[in-house]
């Protein structure tokens, strides 16, 4: 499945960031880049940025499919089919920001992020219609790529409620 950057998934991902984030559109504190303790906010806590250089580190959008990708294994399709899409979205905004326009391997990202924002679509209309199941493959989505990438944010959430589980 080819899939291409429509004018609607943005006006979409915007409305979904304000409902997720509020208005201004802040994204969560578990954003490493937000972080007391990550390194590169330390580096430049109380820097000035120099306006001639981008100065992100594409975190936003890796957080937004690391968020994605643990609501597709506990199944909570229809935020994942949300996040994936927002991720899309914040990935082209890097791109334009910073060539006018997706390169080849900015635009295989997007491509990549809608491939699984449409799959998850697709699973929340099955899980509430109990209709047919759609497959990774209908989307161009590598399942093998896929398993591995599912695993490592099952193997996050285990994590997490290890940590919470603990005896305090």
């Amino acid at each position: 499945m080819d899939v291409e950057w429509r004018d609607e998934y943005g006006t979409l991902a915007g409305e979904l960031t304000i409902r997720y984030f509020g208005r201004p559109p802040r994204l969560p504190r578990s954003a490493a880049y937000e972080r007391e303790d990550y390194p590169w906010n330390i580096e430049r806590r109380g820097m000035v940025v120099d306006s001639r250089g981008h100065a992100k580190n594409s975190a936003e959008y890796h957080t937004l499919e690391d968020h994605a990708w643990q609501y597709h294994v506990t199944a909570q399709y229809e935020q994942a089919y949300h996040y994936w899409l927002m991720a899309a979205s914040h990935r082209r905004d890097d791109a334009e920001l910073i060539s006018g326009e997706p390169d080849p391997g900015h635009g295989r990202a997007i491509r990549f992020c809608l491939r699984h924002a449409l799959f998850n679509q697709a699973l929340a209309a099955a899980q509430r219609s109990g209709g047919p199941w759609p497959t990774e493959v209908q989307f161009g989505i590598d399942p093998v790529r896929s398993a591995a990438d599912q695993d490592g944010a099952q193997a996050v959430l285990d994590a997490v409620h290890g940590h919470l589980s603990e005896p305090g």
